[in-house]
């Protein structure tokens, strides 16, 4: 799955991986990541990743003035570029037995429902100890920074979001992949094996994903009139209503109708994170 987008513009957030046999990829980190890596985001911070099948994770977001309190308490020396800019990194083995064995336990609450958990001091004390896992983790992490993987992977992964930005700018016009290898200085046959060994699909499949995101978050605005849907598919480009209705079903789950007519006018919205 390509999972793009921003954090949350007033909190931290903290993003432990806890299942992840096939490595991931964090392109605005250029490193590749497995489980017990952990990625931190301050507010507003980018999201643009690869999670292979069976990737899950645990993430805490703590606002911001929660946060940094914590850390003048905690890790008061953070790296500065680490608190503005964010981070990926493997968490020591010791710290990730500890951080699993609190989730575990709060998952065992979580799925009580008579248990320990319904007291308010419990629950208190325990966002407490999570923050405090987290923080412990983190500061472990930041203690040897991974470096970009290697140079040529730090490479790759920067040619690929190269490659990616150059896509999403042009998404709106018929794009040869010819004209996308023009701009990366590579052959036709090195993209679709970059995208193929990074993502798990070629990068005409990349761009059609990419257009159906739009396409989606197009239709959570649009207003619920009749021939929305046609509108906005066309103009993205998907000519063939029956397939692009397929296409769309296959990647979310439901019709494009579906969402149209789910979705929350602009006027009542307030933020997006």
């Amino acid at each position: 799955m390509l999972f793009s987008g921003f954090m949350p513009q007033n909190c931290y957030t903290l993003v432990f991986v806890t299942e992840c046999e096939r490595k991931g990829r964090s392109f605005n980190f250029a490193v590749e990541h497995h489980d017990g890596y952990m990625g931190f985001f301050p507010p507003g911070g980018v999201l643009d990743a690869y999670t292979p099948e069976g990737y899950a994770n645990a993430t805490l977001t703590v606002h911001a003035s929660v946060f940094e309190s914590a850390v003048d308490r905690l890790f008061p020396e953070i790296p500065e570029s680490v608190l503005k800019h964010g981070a990926g990194m493997r968490i020591d083995v010791a710290k990730q037995i500890q951080l699993r064995s609190l989730l575990k336990t709060v998952m065992q609450g979580v799925e009580d429902s008579s248990g320990p958990l319904m007291d308010e001091a419990v629950r208190r004390q325990l966002e407490a100890d999570l923050l405090d896992a987290f923080l412990s983790a983190l500061r472990d992490g930041c203690e040897s920074l991974l470096p970009k993987s290697s140079l040529r992977t730090g490479g790759r992964l920067k040619r690929l979001k190269q490659a990616r930005d150059y896509l999403s700018e042009h998404l709106h016009t018929s794009l040869p992949i010819t004209a996308l290898c023009g701009e990366l200085g590579m052959s036709k046959r090195g993209v679709e094996l970059m995208f193929q060994d990074a993502l798990g699909i070629g990068p005409n499949a990349f761009i059609r994903h990419q257009r159906l995101h739009r396409v989606r978050r197009a239709l959570k605005t649009a207003p619920q009139v009749a021939g929305a849907v046609k509108e906005i598919a066309l103009a993205w480009g998907f000519w063939h209503l029956g397939h692009f209705s397929q296409e769309y079903r296959k990647l979310f789950g439901e019709s494009p109708s579906s969402t149209l007519y789910r979705n929350v006018p602009v006027a009542s919205t307030k933020a997006i994170s």
